[in-house]
């Protein structure tokens, strides 16, 4: 019989990670392990480790790093039918810089290759071919992020045209995630952008650092006031977040656990919640689900969890 659950559809560029054995300069590494990274492939694997069906729509290079990205998704449970191969362009990847903090956790820096690479040349077409469309038709959820519009205008028309779809029953889930250094130079058109997106998002998740380089404000409050048009709304930072449900609000605490490296926690901590939605958790509930799964992203210096 066919499986009648709950599908989460996500759309973005996805990257191979080379992250170096050793917390170091880079030019004192010389060994680096590769692994699957992107801000909305890891929201899919996280769904997909939460029982939701989960399928990413994306593009990747006829190439060694994409056939790999592809397998990853495969192993991981994600439906990757949806993800086309260009044969031209590069799939993108980036190299993880690793550093220890003064408490003994490691901090990781970003240096992307990403330029011109496949994912940039996500568009509508991406959206309208067949095995895209026909996940986006059954799709009770469909999440995006501030990544993608940044890439390139084909990729910001994309999702445009995924927030332009206002299929009845089809939550819009979208994450902030400022990148400054995509937007440089127009780093106003930016936040214009992100900002409509948000207003026209079911589901918002936002960073304070985020917040306040976007919408001015690093305030929970403020910032629903700014955003009211959004059924929920979540506010995160390291040590808890603050969740909205129209006007229901809800405060919690990140769950004490060993820190390895923070990135692709906020990805985790966004699947959990809405795993949480779409299994008809309470606020609190889908909360509580979004801190668990969180932390399993906290414990590796992998972008996404196994």
């Amino acid at each position: 019989m066919p499986d009648t659950s709950p599908l989460a559809v996500c759309v973005g560029e996805g990257l191979v990670s080379l992250v170096p054995a050793t917390a170091a300069p880079l030019e004192d590494n010389r060994t680096f392990h590769r692994s699957l990274a992107g801000a909305e492939w890891n929201t899919a694997i996280a769904l997909a480790s939460a029982g939701i069906r989960s399928a990413v729509v994306s593009r990747v290079g006829d190439d060694g790093f994409g056939r790999f990205l592809t397998a990853e998704l495969r192993r991981l449970e994600v439906d990757a039918s949806a993800v086309e191969v260009d044969a031209l362009a590069p799939t993108g990847l980036y190299v993880k810089e690793l550093s220890t903090g003064p408490d003994g956790s490691i901090d990781g820096t970003m240096h992307y290759y990403r330029t011109d690479s496949a994912g940039a040349g996500l568009s509508p077409a991406t959206l309208t071919a067949p095995a895209a469309s026909a996940l986006l038709a059954e799709a009770a959820l469909v999440h995006t992020s501030g990544i993608t519009p940044a890439l390139s205008a084909s990729a910001r028309a994309a999702q445009d045209a995924l927030f332009a779809d206002r299929t009845e029953g089809r939550m819009r889930s979208f994450d902030v995630n400022w990148r400054s250094v995509l937007w440089r130079g127009r780093e106003d058109e930016g936040r214009r952008v992100l900002t409509g997106y948000a207003r026209g998002a079911d589901v918002v998740f936002c960073t304070r650092p985020d917040a306040a380089a976007v919408f001015g404000t690093d305030d929970p409050d403020r910032l629903r006031a700014l955003l009211p048009e959004p059924r929920f709304l979540l506010v995160t930072h390291p040590l808890g977040a603050v969740a909205f449900d129209g006007e229901e609000r809800q405060q919690s605490d990140a769950l004490d656990v060993p820190v390895v490296e923070s990135i692709g926690a906020g990805d985790a901590f966004a699947a959990g919640f809405l795993a949480g939605v779409l299994t008809g958790l309470s606020l609190s509930g889908s909360l509580a689900r979004a801190h668990r799964i969180a932390t399993r992203a906290l414990s590796s210096t992998r972008d996404h969890i196994d």
